[in-house]
């Protein structure tokens, strides 16, 4: 139980928030400057043990001490010892707590409950010079710190926060500096998750550039108002502030409340918008003016850019000398990507060319790659001068605006950046992130595509349940085509919505037995992104929910099954602490509590698909001021930026060839806090259609982007960037044939010439299909066995047992030469020739002379096969429907291979392995790593039960992975060399990145 709470503890936060900018320096004697009563360290340990997990001073500890783990630069460290001088080290934090003054004891304590924070965004930059952290130290940071001091009060975890502040700092950082003489822009992209929080994330960019002294914003969301609109309440809500909405304006007369946009919002009137009370009257902060409310986006008059008045103290200095830029107002502009808007601004801006030639801009936009790319062929504008080529409408209001604007910078955001990676990168007037590209790490509590598929999970190690597989607790099956089986579309239906129905139920049964609260209950229903099929789905929903009859006995019978096939085992197993009911009966007046809420107006239904029907709707569909307890039935209007809250049961069958927008339409992904255990996807997965598949693909597309620009991130020896942001289009990579990472018009650059990964183990899973005999025996007996035949053991290794042999590197080449060798997936043949090219430029030059092939001998094989004269276990993996393959390597089975070939430094090698590897003059490992596995691919029934014997041709397959050794990749982890078509030079130009070289 917790315990009483000192009256110390405020002035424990207090000292802390103080210290966090000078430095640490002997704390508890600062909390004596804070309060009258004398702290020891006995006290402030027994503080820490038993105080409230949410305690403000607790929260200020963590948020203190990882901003000092990360911090770089200060004066402070100047002092530090070498081995504190690594942000996020073990060293740094050792060192920190001692100048804090407290002993052993109260360390180990602070090392428990404060661990070090290691998270930390991707950045792939430009040589950029920091201004950012030098100037916070000389203004005021009244935004951000009213921000971060809203985000704790709506409990915010403090890594959270933590990471928030130093992934926006990094942003800053590559921004201009807005007082800096010399006009300069950067573009700039930030890649997020689907509603993992990208939008906090610019808040706290705005924030900070508001403080910094960026004097207008412009922030650009999706093509749709009620978007727009969401973001300018959020922001309002949360960074303007009460005082900067009224804007000083009489809030007793009737007229002023008739026109304020909030006089019926619930969180208005309970207080809930930011204040920031007499610090808006500090000298240099600025007031923020909003040009848009949340009723109307951008017009000219009486809310257009006319009303921008930016007076200079000093009128022989420029606009942005500090000693005019912070005595001045700052403007924000939210705008959706419509070109009526976007015409209105700039025609506004156009006269005001002498003041923002010195004006410093920030343009945030939002779901960047929608819209704003230019999709044009660029066949037929090549050696056109890109000023005056024609361009799709909103990319060619965005470039005027930049164009007029020399001090603006923009910064777009996406989950999806496959298209912005592909914008031709010498084309100065588009919008390509030609500075930096930062990807933000996965958010804790967030629920993504990884929480929905078993992606390198082991079965044949692991027994499938609903504790352990994804797919088992949260994925329910959709079968064939509605039009063609219209019954069973009814009956999947019924239970999607059965299922929503008991969710809200458990929802309710939490909030009476817990502190938990759920304003919000939704489930979605997206077959199409046609209108028709939207209406017709409405109305067969609606019929649905009258045949439910949920008010009578049947039904209760009815949520009684699936409580206890589903619900129940599912809670069970993944509550995560959350209230579970003992029984069914205990849900039952919840249950017409829940129903009478989904029928308070007396349609369980919203139809959601175009701003005539938005507008409709709008009242019923707002979020942010009244509960949400609906069925919502859309298409593309509901795929992108729009959050849909409480989301808990998606019913999704709409297939797009297009990874981008698929992956948009997940809106099943997000924060589901309290309820995880409750969320339901009911998606389409047969022969024919296999969407559950391709989310899968895209997840391991993501993945794989992700840990490529891991791979290239950072500085060589000379302080040059590894990888800058013009070379990173051939690290996007593609899972699934049929799905493209993004719309074809926009994949106009990028071919790989050759592409070679160390430091990780890659799989090369991309085998022939599972109909495709000859190819899979010739693998067999021309790939399989001969490796099998150079094998020996079994091998002790760290964890398992294994066969274990040696090849040449020219032998490999034999072994997988597309003449003679290894055949792969026909839609895999062109993604491989890249890879085949590293090995024989490897081989070659001497960096690769020879591989250890690694064969596990796993402990609950599906069998026995005898090859080579040895009774080889057979792994069972299942072929995904859709895919090329399957994914090749187990985790356990990795770490020896990275210990061969010296990723992993100071390890202790296997004898045996020790004894097969060969280094060069520089004491590197020259010996690569391939890991084997013969995989039984036979066709399975619905009950998983093979069909046909092991023995049998094609029955079983083989399944490589590699890992390069540090010889033939240098320091970066990675090595590529390709080619990239590129609009200012006629033809390809050849270009080699090395990492580290």
């Amino acid at each position: 139980m917790t315990a009483a709470r000192p009256d110390w503890a405020d002035a424990l936060a207090n000292a802390l928030a103080a210290l966090s900018k000078q430095g640490p320096r002997p704390l508890l004697t600062a909390v004596s400057f804070f309060t009258d009563s004398y702290v020891d360290e006995s006290a402030f340990i027994e503080f820490l043990l038993s105080i409230d997990p949410n305690d403000q001073a607790l929260t200020q500890l963590r948020l203190t001490l990882a901003f000092w783990d990360h911090a770089d630069g200060r004066p402070w460290l100047e002092s530090a010892p070498p081995e504190a001088r690594e942000p996020r080290s073990l060293g740094r934090r050792a060192w920190l707590v001692e100048r804090l003054g407290l002993g052993a004891k109260a360390a180990a304590v602070i090392a428990d409950k404060v661990p070090v924070y290691q998270d930390r965004p991707v950045v792939i930059s430009k040589v950029f010079e920091p201004w950012y952290t030098t100037a916070r130290l000389r203004r005021s940071q009244m935004y951000w710190t009213d921000y971060t001091d809203h985000l704790r009060a709506i409990r915010w975890p403090a890594e959270s926060i933590v990471s928030l502040d130093e992934t926006t700092t990094q942003i800053l950082e590559r921004l201009s500096d807005p007082t800096q003489p010399t006009a300069r822009q950067t573009k700039g992209l930030v890649v997020g998750y689907v509603q993992s929080g990208k939008t906090a994330n610019f808040t706290g960019v705005i924030a900070k550039a508001i403080d910094s002294g960026y004097r207008m914003v412009i922030v650009l969301t999706g093509t749709i108002e009620l978007l727009r609109a969401q973001t300018q309440r959020r922001l309002d809500m949360e960074l303007v502030g009460r005082e900067n909405v009224v804007a000083g304006q009489d809030l007793n007369d009737p007229e002023v409340l008739r026109e304020l946009d909030y006089q019926q919002d619930e969180d208005w009137l309970a207080g809930k918008f930011i204040t920031h009370g007499d610090n808006l009257m500090q000298s240099g902060v600025a007031h923020i003016q909003r040009v848009t409310t949340h009723g109307s986006d951008y017009k000219r008059l009486p809310q257009g850019l006319s009303r921008l008045k930016f007076s200079r103290v000093d009128k022989a200095k420029p606009l942005n000398d500090p000693t005019n830029l912070f005595s001045t107002d700052a403007y924000l502009a939210v705008i959706k990507k419509h070109s009526s808007p976007l015409r209105k601004l700039i025609r506004d801006l156009k006269p005001l060319r002498s003041a923002i030639d010195d004006l410093p801009i920030l343009i945030i936009d939002d779901e960047s790659d929608q819209a704003s790319v230019d999709t044009t062929n660029p066949a037929k504008w090549r050696g056109q001068d890109p000023a005056t080529r024609h361009r799709t409408t909103i990319n060619k209001l965005i470039a005027e605006i930049l164009q007029l604007c020399p001090r603006a910078q923009y910064v777009g955001y996406t989950a999806t950046p496959f298209a912005n990676v592909f914008i031709d990168p010498d084309d100065d007037s588009n919008l390509f992130p030609s500075n930096f590209l930062l990807s933000l790490h996965r958010p804790p509590g967030y629920m993504g595509v990884a929480d929905f598929h078993d992606v390198g999970k082991d079965w044949g190690e692991i027994e499938r349940t609903v504790a352990t597989s994804n797919e088992l607790a949260h994925v329910r099956k959709l079968v064939g085509d509605p039009s063609t089986a219209p019954e069973r579309r009814d009956q999947e239906l019924r239970e999607a919505i059965d299922s929503f129905v008991l969710a809200g139920a458990i929802k309710l049964f939490r909030e009476a037995n817990s502190k938990s609260t759920f304003k919000h209950h939704t489930m979605l229903v997206h077959e199409s992104v046609k209108q028709r099929d939207h209406r017709d789905a409405a109305d067969t929903v609606r019929r649905v929910w009258v045949q439910g009859a949920y008010r009578t006995g049947g039904a209760l019978q009815r949520l009684r099954g699936l409580w206890e096939r589903d619900f129940s085992p599912v809670c069970a197993a993944r509550s995560e602490g959350q209230v579970v009911p003992n029984n069914f009966d205990a849900l039952k007046t919840h249950i017409a509590e829940c129903v009478n809420r989904i029928v308070a107006d007396g349609d369980p239904v919203i139809v959601v698909n175009s701003d005539k029907d938005i507008q409709q709707n709008q009242r019923r569909l707002d979020f942010e001021t009244e509960p949400v307890w609906r069925i919502l039935v859309g298409g593309a209007q509901l795929s992108r930026g729009f959050t849909v809250q409480g989301l808990t049961v998606s019913y999704f069958r709409r297939r797009s060839i297009q990874g981008d927008t698929l992956m948009q339409a997940g809106r099943w992904f997000g924060f589901r806090g309290g309820y995880r255990d409750l969320v339901r996807l009911y998606i389409r997965r047969d022969s024919q259609v296999d969407l559950y598949g391709a989310f899968e693909a895209l997840l391991l597309d993501e993945e794989a982007f992700r840990d490529e620009l891991h791979q290239f991130e950072g500085m060589d020896d000379d302080g040059l960037p590894l990888l800058e942001p013009w070379q990173i289009p051939p690290l996007v990579s593609q899972h699934l044939p049929w799905l493209r990472p993004t719309g074809r018009a926009k994949m106009w650059n990028a071919v790989i010439d050759q592409k070679g990964v160390g430091g990780r183990v890659s799989d090369l899973y991309s085998i022939p299909a599972r109909d495709n005999i000859d190819d899979k025996v010739h693998n067999f007996n021309h790939v399989a066995i001969p490796l099998l035949t150079a094998a020996k053991g079994p091998v002790e290794l760290t964890g398992f047992s294994a066969l274990v042999g040696q090849i040449s590197t020219q032998h490999l080449l034999r072994l997988l030469s597309p003449k003679e060798g290894m055949r792969w997936h026909r839609d895999f043949t062109e993604s491989f020739s890249p890879i085949m090219r590293f090995f024989e430029e490897s081989a070659n030059s001497g960096k690769i002379t020879d591989w250890v092939v690694v064969w596990p001998l796993v402990q609950k094989p599906v069998g026995l096969l005898s090859v080579a004269g040895r009774d080889m276990p057979v792994v069972l993996r299942t072929r995904r429907l859709g895919r090329t393959g399957f994914v090749g390597s187990d985790v356990k089975h990795r770490e020896p291979l990275k210990r061969l070939t010296g990723w992993t430094a100071g390890a202790d090698l296997e004898v045996e392995l020790a004894r097969l590897r060969t280094v060069d003059a520089q004491d590197r490992p020259t010996t690569g790593a391939l890991l084997a596995y013969l995989v039984d691919d036979r066709r399975r029934n619905d009950q998983r039960q093979p069909s046909g014997d092991l023995t049998d041709a094609g029955a079983v397959t083989i399944l490589l992975s590699y890992i390069a050794p540090t010889a033939a990749v240098p320091k970066g982890g990675a090595v590529i060399r390709w080619t990239v078509r590129r609009s200012q030079q006629k033809g390809i130009a050849a270009v080699s990145v090395q990492g580290g070289a």
